[in-house]
């Protein structure tokens, strides 16, 4: 009986010593497996980055298309490649010139990796921010980009399409969107004092708690757009369409709304204009 008691517990150890063997073998397998994945992602990283400093306009291309992949199969990495990216465009798209009125459309390789930070996951930045601030970037497609957050203080966005840009808690101080499509864009909290809006399309927009003190705003298209509780402050809003525009609470002290169309508007003081 006790024979066959040790016999049963020792071939019980001995199926339990073959799971632990085989479950420690998978995982050196997997640590392996992710140790190769590691080093792939890092090799197809630098020579990515290798690419967008070379000459060729093809290469430079083909290095910031492989810099948005690794964004999506390696989360990790993402943080640097924002500033990598945030820097190239700044590089590339030369310092605005805020006073013209041409609008140049960004070369090809500017305007793919705008894409590739305009559609990112930014669940993966971390601390990461896009930063473009200065960068000449008139007429560029960046519909329903996810810059929330980003540095575009005294850029040129001259004519750019922005519709459904979360552009939520952004530095635009300075900008100049003048003629830019804007509708439906989401600029909650974002900063936008001195920011020239001229002729700008922001029909839908959210400007809820939105900083425009001295921003101008002639002939704007303000149709339906929210700027509840928006600082207006010394804004120049001459000629802006507000129809159906809510400024419940908005702060308009010493801003200029001659000949602006007010139709249905919300929360307009009385008086105005």
């Amino acid at each position: 009986m006790r024979v066959q008691q040790a016999a049963s517990t020792l071939a019980a150890l001995g199926t339990l010593a073959v799971i632990v063997f085989t479950w420690i073998s998978l995982k050196q397998v997997d640590n392996e497996h992710t140790l190769t994945r590691e080093g792939q992602v890092t090799d197809r990283y630098n020579a990515a980055v290798g690419n967008i400093g070379d000459e060729s306009l093809e290469v430079r291309l083909g290095g910031i298309h492989a810099l948005h992949r690794i964004m999506e199969d390696s989360p990790r990495d993402q943080p640097s490649i924002v500033d990598v990216l945030s820097t190239y465009i700044r590089s590339h798209a030369k310092k605005a010139k805020q006073y013209t009125s041409v609008v140049v459309e960004p070369s090809s390789d500017v305007q793919a990796a705008l894409t590739a930070l305009g559609t990112r996951d930014v669940n993966h930045d971390g601390i990461a921010r896009v930063n473009l601030s200065g960068a000449d970037l008139g007429g560029a497609y960046l519909v329903g980009a996810k810059l929330a957050g980003a540095d575009l203080t005294n850029a040129r966005l001259l004519g750019a399409y922005l519709s459904g840009a979360d552009l939520t808690n952004a530095n635009l101080g300075g900008v100049n969107l003048k003629d830019a499509y804007l509708r439906g864009a989401f600029l909650h909290e974002a900063r936008l004092i001195t920011a020239n809006l001229d002729d700008a399309h922001l029909a839908y927009a959210d400007l809820t708690n939105a900083d425009l003190e001295y921003a101008a705003l002639r002939d704007a298209d303000l149709t339906k757009a929210n700027l509840t509780e928006a600082n207006l402050s010394y804004a120049d809003l001459t000629e802006a369409d507000l129809h159906d525009a809510n400024l419940t609470n908005a702060n308009l002290t010493k801003a200029n709304l001659k000949d602006a169309l007010t139709p249905g508007t919300m929360g307009l003081p009385s008086g105005r204009p």
